[in-house]
């Protein structure tokens, strides 16, 4: 009897933590030769035209009561500019860690490069509009510590996604 009984509470609790993990909602985008803006914190330079415009996320939304959010992203273009003082660019925005996760946003800290160097490392910023239909377009917003928030920009329009 009572190893029936500790039977029965070793399912439950595996069946408990088995709904749990099936009501976590996972999310991936991806944007391939696809963009809308670009925004150089330093430079103030804005960037409409580019090549190989590239970028693939993934991310989870925690569930209760201690799933820690979960995401990667990370976009890389080829930037050209007829602005004059603005020169064309590689860029590459990279989330760096995830602290909180949604449908719609990933919020964590994020490197920016451009040209291959660092310029921004570790910097607090946000992707938002990640739930939008195909076609439509998402922006990282990245805080810079010497020329202000939400100053670094990368926004692209969504190519493909997959939801489940």
């Amino acid at each position: 009897m009572k190893k029936t009984i500790s039977t029965f509470f070793v399912l439950i609790a595996l069946g408990v933590f088995s709904i749990s993990a099936m009501a976590l909602s996972t999310h991936s985008v991806w944007t391939n030769d696809n963009g809308n803006l670009i925004i150089d914190a330093k430079t103030k330079c804005e960037y409409q035209s580019f090549a190989g415009f590239n970028m693939a996320s993934s991310w989870t939304e925690p569930a209760p009561p201690t799933y820690p959010a979960v995401a990667h992203l990370r976009g890389v273009t080829k930037a050209y500019s007829t602005s004059r003082g603005c020169f064309d660019r590689d860029y590459e925005f990279k989330l760096v860690s995830a602290s909180a996760t949604s449908a719609d946003e990933i919020k964590g800290n994020w490197d920016v490069y451009r040209d291959g160097s660092l310029v921004c490392s570790n910097c607090a910023g946000l992707a938002a509009g990640l739930s939008n239909p195909v076609g439509n377009a998402y922006k990282v917003l990245i805080d810079d510590p010497v020329y202000g928030p939400a100053t670094w920009l990368f926004s692209g329009f969504i190519d493909n996604r997959k939801d489940f």
